[in-house]
């Protein structure tokens, strides 16, 4: 958007009928459709970038990709997959960097805590020879800054994000929004999209805020 000197975001997850996001103890749920899923491809054909944290990179193993779209109406544009991971933990065997090494998908971009740890040494060397590039925000309360990633986003020329979880992603952004709203700051969400699955899932689950 030429109008627009930020990011715009879309925050986009199912639930179950009790507004659930996960399971006990953050455990991955089916909460999707086939319908759905293709929903969620080709809203991604409609964004420069798609983030999601760590928990999903490691769980997932996602792509981040179309493939979902039919071949004759996929675009040829592929979103530029994020995640944000605070310690480096990103396999260098996940499916993010193959997909790269193999030039069916775009350089993964990380985006970990600039505190200097010194096990991160190593692992940053590992996966910035494994084809990501990596960027360094400063932590608030134990999380990445959403406000410093949004900013960086837009300096590296990223328009239009959409973000897609897990439970611990959706909740800092949400919170970060509510925040933002508070203090009449411009927003952080522009767009929530949650598709609702036919199912409770009882008090033990991960909700949201």
């Amino acid at each position: 958007d030429a109008e627009t000197d930020r990011t715009l975001v879309t925050l986009t997850f199912a639930q179950s009928l009790d507004a659930k996001i996960a399971g006990k103890g953050g455990r991955q749920l089916l909460l999707s459709c086939p319908e759905s899923m293709l929903m969620t491809h080709w809203m991604r054909s409609m964004h420069d970038a798609i983030l999601v944290g760590i928990g999903t990179a490691l769980n997932d193993n996602p792509q981040l990709n179309t493939r979902l779209i039919p071949e004759a109406s996929r675009p040829s544009k592929l979103p530029r997959p994020i995640v944000l991971d605070a310690h480096l933990r990103l396999p260098i065997d996940c499916k993010l960097l193959s997909n790269f090494r193999q030039g069916v998908g775009l350089q993964p971009w990380i985006f970990c805590s600039s505190s200097n740890f010194p096990e991160m040494s190593s692992r940053r060397s590992t996966l910035l020879e494994a084809g990501a590039v990596i960027f360094d925000v400063p932590c608030e309360d134990g999380f990445l800054s959403i406000p410093q990633v949004l900013g960086e986003l837009y300096k590296q020329g990223i328009k239009s994000l959409m973000v897609e979880g897990g439970a611990t992603i959706i909740n800092s952004f949400l919170k970060c929004s509510q925040q933002s709203d508070g203090l009449g700051a411009p927003p952080v969400i522009d767009i929530i999209i949650i598709t609702t699955a036919p199912m409770f899932v009882g008090d033990g689950g991960v909700g949201y805020e």
